[in-house]
């Protein structure tokens, strides 16, 4: 790899980051810079897990030093969420891929939607609000599984979910989003390593910016999220409609 590839990534993964930290979509931009320095599709998305796993940590710690990290909500959103995803992995190399994504580009349309009609939902602050109920775990599995068969945009529907069926504000939410993340992307990069589809010198670099940039958005979001996140998420959600309805690609 040379300096060039290097430094690109290493710029690519900060904007990556701090897009993660918001509302997700940061894979838009990492994983077509993977595969510009080289790396076959497969391996690019196998790679992309290591600065998804470390950036999600930093920010977890990032959220809970400013004590806004709701702990006991991980255990009840975390088993669903890799039920539903180990069988969308497996399901992904069967079924038509681009009919599922014009199914999640309608989906992504529908949360844009919600950003205007219950405004105030992505503006509130609620300390002690949020709770994952018993029904909400077919929804949390729905998630894993559109996470395991196409991650593109998984991190604005979980958010959104968060916010806008648990009742989490954007922060906690937020801070839910990247435990949860840090977890199951840490499975996955487990398998894809035994696989031997990851490029570990490419996906160290690469997480060198997304750490970075991951820290950064996380306190920018606790200062100001109530009156920025639900932009983002906007932003985000058009671009993730964008590329599943253009694009044929993955990330």
């Amino acid at each position: 790899m040379s300096p060039l590839d290097a430094t690109v990534l290493i710029i690519g993964g900060f904007f990556a980051g701090v897009a993660n930290a918001f509302a997700g979509g940061g894979s838009f931009i990492t994983f077509p810079l993977l595969m510009a320095a080289g790396l076959p599709p497969q391996v690019a998305n196998a790679t992309n897990r290591i600065a998804i796993v470390l950036q999600c940590a930093s920010g977890t710690a990032t959220y809970h030093r400013h004590g806004v990290m709701p702990w006991s909500s991980l255990p009840k959103v975390l088993p669903p969420m890799v039920l539903g995803a180990i069988p969308g992995a497996m399901l992904a190399s069967h079924l038509d891929e681009d009919l599922f994504r014009r199914v999640s580009a309608v989906l992504l349309a529908l949360m844009i939607v919600t950003l205007f009609l219950d405004p105030k939902k992505w503006t509130r602050e609620a300390p002690e609000g949020g709770r994952i109920q018993l029904w909400h775990w077919p929804i949390i599995a729905l998630l894993g599984f559109y996470g395991g068969f196409l991650q593109v945009g998984i991190g604005t529907f979980v958010l959104g979910f968060f916010v806008l069926g648990a009742g989490f504000d954007v922060v906690r939410g937020n801070a839910l989003k990247f435990a949860l993340a840090a977890i199951y992307n840490a499975a996955a990069l487990a398998y894809f390593a035994y696989s031997g589809q990851v490029n570990w010198t490419a996906g160290l670099i690469l997480a060198i910016g997304n750490v970075a940039g991951g820290i950064l958005g996380a306190h920018w979001v606790v200062g100001h999220g109530l009156r920025w996140v639900r932009y983002v998420v906007l932003i985000s959600a058009l671009g993730a409609v964008a590329k599943l309805l253009f694009s044929g690609g993955s990330g």
